[in-house]
């Protein structure tokens, strides 16, 4: 009666060691299914963040720029000087690039030089805009163009106030204004933004971990 006994409770124990096995690996499968979901995400939003610049066909420029903006950024025009949107404008903001929108100058570098068109004195960062040598006319000229999209701005010229000596003399039509009340709200946006994206990262990795630790104490 005695080793019907010990069998007994010995039968149940291996029982409930290989219940105790089986629940303790499917909850660490369960935890690593949610850590990889977990990485998945956060790849895809490195990707998404990394993707390139993808250029718009001439098509499409067609249809979203008017005809003074296509053919400055794109043929290398030049718009009427003193007939044109910025020239004269001297309200608190940034330019952005009419083809892309990528920010490229700031009303802080924006002077008054006389020549009718909007001149600054430098770029909102160097990676912002590129140059080339332009041989078009008789004499060589320094040509601006979008970092990005590669769309013509303007050129630039050696005869700029200080603190750089140099005249970014830019067509309005390459160009979007951005008024600072309307930066000022982006910017705002984009923190929220951030604040709420991290905040779901930090909910997500102490939901992961409590239930980690749950699987290990079954």
């Amino acid at each position: 009666m005695q080793r019907k006994s010990l069998f007994s409770i010995l039968s149940a124990a291996a029982i409930v060691a290989v219940l105790t096995g089986v629940w303790g690996s499917v909850g660490s499968r369960a935890v690593l299914a949610q850590d990889s979901d977990s990485s998945r995400k956060q790849s895809g939003v490195a990707e998404e963040k990394a993707k390139p610049y993808r250029p718009k066909s001439k098509a499409q420029l067609r249809r979203e720029l008017s005809p003074i903006q296509y053919n400055v950024t794109q043929n290398e025009g030049t718009e009427p000087a003193f007939q044109n949107r910025y020239w004269n404008n001297k309200r608190e903001g940034q330019y952005e690039c009419v083809v892309c929108g990528q920010p490229l100058f700031t009303s802080k570098t924006k002077f008054k030089s006389g020549t009718g068109w909007p001149s600054f004195f430098a770029p909102l960062s160097p990676d912002s805009v590129g140059t080339k040598k332009d041989w078009k006319l008789f004499y060589t000229r320094v040509e601006v163009h979008c970092s990005r999209c590669k769309a013509h701005l303007g050129h630039v010229f050696e005869d700029g106030p200080r603190p750089t000596g140099l005249r970014y003399c830019m067509n309005s039509a390459s160009m979007n204004f951005v008024d600072q009340a309307t930066l000022d709200r982006r910017k705002a946006e984009q923190d929220a933004a951030e604040k709420k994206a991290a905040e779901s990262e930090g909910s997500d990795s102490t939901e992961t971990s409590d239930e980690a630790s749950a699987a290990d104490d079954q």
